[in-house]
């Protein structure tokens, strides 16, 4: 496959040291730099970061399109393994589809993961236009982009201005999956999601909350944000709200 150019901020990123690590991870069609406010506050406070850049994101919507969800799997495992080998214990937080993934690995390593938050995480849609997925796809290569949901006029989101159709069409299919997998999520888990989000809606932090197996869960509901959460008006929140979960379920003084 051709080198594809990596956008300017869009790129993989690792911050911080110490014994205890954030995994960071992105959503679709976006890219890391989304999660770099988050990161740097993470970092600061005394935890390592890795915010890895899923295959296809940070490029082009093209690029995307050639990408399958078997390949954004692989990268989230990947890339807890790397922070695992350096680090006594790794957190994962991820927003919107990235939440999908790191619910699906946290499902399948329930043992490895010392806690998960996710931010608009995603395990549904009631998008109508998802029945009709894989007669789109063939249609068209892309629709209109859904980057870029955020409230406050000065977030802005690397994000493609286009939804590749072939992508979204395995980014769908994989929901059922991870959804189906949540009851073997056990460790502890704080669901963050915006009232107001328009990209995933907000139905999915309480079916995350009611389906995942862990005992020690919690769920925070951010009043004046959209999807965006960690670029929005709420995002000192969700910043301190992470720190605040990772501080509280390590067996290390942060």
């Amino acid at each position: 496959m051709a080198q594809v150019k990596i956008l300017e901020g869009a790129e993989e990123f690792a911050l911080g040291s110490g014994p205890v690590g954030a995994l960071l991870v992105h959503g679709f069609t976006g890219s890391p730099q989304g999660m770099r406010g988050l990161g740097e506050f993470l970092a600061g406070k005394g935890i390592a970061v890795l915010a890895p850049r899923l295959p296809g994101h940070g490029t082009t919507w093209e690029d995307l399109n050639s990408r399958t969800a078997h390949e954004w799997i692989a990268e989230v495992e990947n890339a807890f393994h790397r922070m695992a080998a350096e680090r006594d214990e790794v957190f994962i937080v991820a927003l919107s589809f990235g939440a999908t993934l790191a619910l699906d690995f946290a499902a399948r390593y329930p043992d490895e993961v010392a806690g998960l938050v996710t931010l608009a995480g995603m395990v549904m849609t009631k998008d109508p236009r998802r029945h009709l997925a894989p007669v789109i796809k063939r249609l068209t290569r892309s629709v209109p982009g859904v980057g870029n949901d955020i409230a406050d006029p000065t977030g802005k989101e690397i994000a493609y201005d286009r939804l590749p159709t072939g992508a979204a069409y395995y980014m769908l299919r994989f929901l059922k999956s991870a959804r189906l997998g949540l009851p073997a999520v056990r460790c502890p888990v704080l669901v963050m999601h915006g009232r107001q989000d328009h990209t995933v809606h907000p139905s999915n932090a309480q079916l995350i909350l009611d389906s995942v197996g862990s005992q020690d869960k919690e769920l925070v509901w951010l009043d004046r944000s959209y999807h965006v959460v960690t670029l929005d008006y709420d995002r000192d929140e969700v910043f301190e709200r992470t720190y605040e979960f990772i501080k509280g379920h390590s067996s290390h003084a942060l």
